[in-house]
């Protein structure tokens, strides 16, 4: 996207927009504030949400509130950039959809997320384990290797017609890791 080169304002310009700015100011002075003492409602003072604008009630405001500050208290979202307050209206709709969806204290609803990861969970929840068996897919990668040259060197011998002791006399002469190794499966 192309830059704009910004004009300095001219003197007209200037002066619209500070009349603009004190009819605005003007106004606000004018227009008498609803605060939350002054609501005539059921919804508690000191609550980030009221039943009005969230459509909850009481007793969901209570839990949504708890629910809030003790996600700001565990993980705060620090900084007033635009990245931090996007991130703070995210937190305030996932509450919201927890306390109306019913998931709030839910571990059978935690639980059913835990294998959403893409494909990823046993490496975010299980590296040890998945570090202990990789050493055996190592070995069934060499087992297999293994038995594609038997293959391919018994194909040969077809191809050529040899005799089968002599194959066979050939394999004998190949070291015998099969015999040492571990089964795949064993831990």
């Amino acid at each position: 996207m192309p830059q704009r080169h910004r004009t300095p304002m001219t003197r007209k310009s200037r002066a619209r927009l500070s009349a603009f700015l004190q009819q605005k100011r003007a106004a606000r002075r004018r227009s008498k504030r609803v605060t939350s003492v002054e609501v005539d409602t059921l919804a508690p003072v000191g609550f980030w949400f009221s039943p009005q604008r969230h459509g909850l009630t009481v007793e969901q405001c209570k839990i949504a509130t708890e629910v809030l500050r003790r996600r700001n208290r565990e993980q705060p979202i620090r900084g007033m950039s635009k990245q931090a307050q996007f991130r703070r209206v995210l937190r305030v709709a996932g509450v919201l959809s927890a306390v109306k969806g019913g998931r709030v204290g839910n571990a059978h609803f935690g639980h059913s997320l835990h294998g959403h990861r893409g494909g990823n969970v046993m490496r975010d929840h299980a590296l040890v384990h998945l570090r202990s068996i990789a050493p055996l897919g190592a070995q069934a990668a060499q087992a297999a290797r293994e038995s594609r040259r038997v293959l391919q060197a018994w194909e040969q011998r077809q191809s050529h017609q040899s005799a089968y002791e002599a194959w066979q006399q050939d394999l004998a002469a190949w070291p015998q890791q099969e015999q040492t190794q571990r089964p795949f499966l064993a831990w």
